[in-house]
């Protein structure tokens, strides 16, 4: 499952300012925050899914692209807006691309890093939900 959520902003003539909530415009508690930046042009991240993850992926500035895949049906995103972000569930494949150079991605979880958590090998992926190994998060939303 997937969904692009729109935050509640706040702005007067001086600022903006959006405040990140667990279980109100985050669908999960925040357990880790880490962000990317300096990506150079041509590269790639993610190209993996995790197992048991969720996520929220917000452009605070810039611009990047990012393919969700749930081994059945593929759908691309830009993400350029800081008051809008991408929650993915578990066993979503997610290949991110496309990066600007003043991009800066901030990313939540609702877990701690587990380096056992991820599938780097697509194919391994496709058997499992092809196969019914995990519980499928088709991407109908």
């Amino acid at each position: 499952m997937y969904q692009l959520i729109d935050f509640k902003y706040f702005g007067d003539k001086s600022s903006t300012l959006v405040a990140l909530e667990n279980q109100a415009n985050c669908p999960f508690d925040i357990k880790r925050a880490f962000y990317i930046f300096d990506v150079p042009s041509g590269i790639t991240r993610g190209n993996h899914v995790n197992k048991n993850f969720k996520f929220l992926f917000i452009a605070l500035s810039g611009s990047y692209k990012i393919l969700i895949d749930d081994a059945f049906t593929q759908k691309e995103f830009r993400l350029d807006n800081p008051m809008q972000g991408l929650y993915l569930d578990k066993m979503i494949w997610e290949q991110m691309y496309d990066f600007s150079h003043d991009c800066m991605l901030l990313v939540l979880s609702d877990c701690y890093y587990d380096k056992d958590e991820y599938i780097y090998d697509y194919d391994e992926y496709s058997k499992i939900c092809l196969g019914g190994g995990y519980e499928n998060a088709l991407l109908a939303a």
